[in-house]
């Protein structure tokens, strides 16, 4: 027998999920089939041992607060009366030798403003004008990116002149680039102003000015966010929204097959339960790949390949990361920690774009050099995950997939198990009393990010930002098969916006196709 339905979703990270919920809210029945044991996957939250780790999640922007690609699915799956976003106090805390004494961004561009003139005085001209700036751009890019309505533009375009200078001034500067002409050559200010640069790529000498004030722009005016109780709660209320619809969800399962009709639309797939299982097969005029291209490019017939990728040959990829998860048995606080998110920057970071050496450390054993680590203590806002469980803290740096991709199992985990004491000596260093607080610890790489993600080089954020200058819409949903859409990281952007963006598109344009 053959399974029929509406759609079918290929993976269950953000991506696939919003696409699979919004069309399931329209009164379409949707099969998600998910190859792991469990769904979401970058946006889990999972136990190990006696400790919760959450496997992506710091902060994201509140869709409320700011203008959000998330917010549309928000609003259509009435998502907010589940999920409660709780905002941390400040967007980061930098620590040091490049920074000096340690600095702390508030959010807000008044607060931002008040504190980088209080700790940089002979740059506050130079700081009021940024910020206008940075607000420019982002207003500019708001008027342009087609969310809204005639009446809408019509209202507003007398502003148009004054934004649409910023965009045009900088179309084709970097992050470096503006940081110099408005800072010259004070590297703190420019760390105080993008510590958290690797949310985005490696490399602010390369990272599109644009991409960096839109991105940057909304954590400045409404900060960042954690979802209580983890990303696991949106990953399983987007399930929930597809199952109540009368769709099915099915882990375990990985899809090996699209199939195309005679007209080579796609039609349906091939999928397996468990690796020697036997082949399932399930129909649907229409398929969301929650994937990499790279990774969906092997599911097609092999004369579809080539026409397949021709869109995705040129683009980069994006960055990986490596984490490490401690389980403390006592508060952080105890241990001097004051603050949820703070920049760990070691003594050879001297300015912004050193930064693109970072993920270079990781491919020896540990030395005298230690990567730009970025902690987290969830501790300090009501993040919902510790539970009766231990104190979760984690470190973040990045990574990537040449570090450990030659390594044997047994070399590969002793380097884990280097780094780990590497970076548990680094953080006790910091706040002395950390490492005999810690009661449970595990360490993740690039090379876990691309087993458990199936993901390019462990690429998290899909491709990389679009390079300056570069026209055209950063959403790219449909693909060379008819009927079959992407619905990812990869069509829609990186981080949590960039993904349900991207499912969000998906959903939306094939929808339109139906009607």
């Amino acid at each position: 027998m053959v399974d029929r339905y509406d759609a079918i979703a290929i993976g269950s990270g953000l991506g696939g999920l919003t696409a699979g919920a919004l069309y399931a809210h329209a009164g379409k029945r949707v099969l998600l089939l998910e190859r792991n044991t469990s769904f979401g996957g970058a946006a889990t939250t999972y136990r190990h041992g006696a400790m919760t780790v959450e496997g992506s999640l710091h902060e994201t922007p509140d869709p409320r607060h700011t203008p959000d690609p998330k917010a549309a699915a928000f609003e259509a799956l009435d998502l907010y009366d589940d999920i409660e976003f709780v905002r941390a106090p400040n967007i980061y805390e930098v620590r040091g030798r490049a920074i000096g004494p340690p600095f702390v961004l508030p959010y807000g561009f008044e607060a931002i403003q008040a504190a980088l003139t209080a700790r940089f005085p002979r740059h506050e001209t130079n700081i009021r004008r940024f910020l206008r700036h940075v607000r420019r751009a982002q207003k500019a890019l708001d008027y342009l990116g087609g969310g809204h309505d005639a009446l809408w533009r019509m209202a507003h375009a007398a502003e148009l002149p004054l934004e649409l200078w910023a965009v045009i001034r900088d179309f084709r500067s970097t992050v470096s680039e503006v940081f110099e002409r408005f800072f010259g050559d004070d590297e703190a200010i420019k760390i105080a102003l993008a510590a958290n640069v690797h949310y985005y790529t490696d490399d602010p000498d390369k990272l599109w000015w644009l991409v960096f004030a839109l991105s940057q722009g909304g954590y400045l005016e409404g900060g960042g966010s954690f979802i209580k109780g983890g990303s696991q709660r949106l990953s399983d209320r987007l399930v929930k929204a597809i199952v109540d619809e009368g769709g099915v969800a099915k882990s375990g399962c990985e899809v090996f097959c699209v199939e195309l009709d005679d007209t080579g639309r796609a039609s349906g797939v091939r999928y397996r339960a468990e690796e020697t299982g036997p082949e399932k097969t399930a129909e649907a005029p229409v398929i969301f790949a929650n994937a990499a291209p790279h990774a969906v490019v092997k599911m097609l017939p092999e004369e579809t390949r080539q026409e397949f990728m021709m869109p995705y040959r040129e683009r980069p990829l994006s960055i990986s990361l490596a984490y490490a998860a401690f389980g403390l048995n006592r508060p952080p606080s105890e241990l001097g920690m004051t603050h949820y998110a703070t920049n760990l920057l070691p003594d050879w970071v001297r300015k912004l774009s050193d930064y693109k050496h970072s993920a270079d450390v990781l491919a020896e054993a540990p030395g005298d050099r230690m990567p730009v680590l970025a902690v987290v203590d969830y501790n300090r806002i009501d993040s919902g995950i510790r539970g009766d469980g231990l104190y979760p803290v984690s470190a973040d740096c990045l990574d990537q997939i040449s570090n450990w991709a030659d390594l044997d199992r047994e070399a590969y985990d002793a380097r884990k198990k280097a780094w780990l004491s590497a970076i548990l000596a680094c953080l006790d260093q910091e706040w002395p009393g950390f490492a005999d607080a810690v009661s449970e610890s595990t360490f993740a790489t690039a090379r876990s990010m691309r087993n458990h993600l199936n993901t390019p080089d462990g690429a998290v954020y899909g491709f990389a930002p679009p390079a300056r200058g570069r026209m055209g819409s950063p959403i790219h949903v449909e693909t060379s098969v008819p009927g079959l859409w992407l619905a990812s990281a990869f069509s829609g952007g990186g981080g949590y916006p960039g993904a349900m963006n991207g499912g969000a598109s998906a959903a939306r344009a094939a929808l339109k196709e139906g009607t």
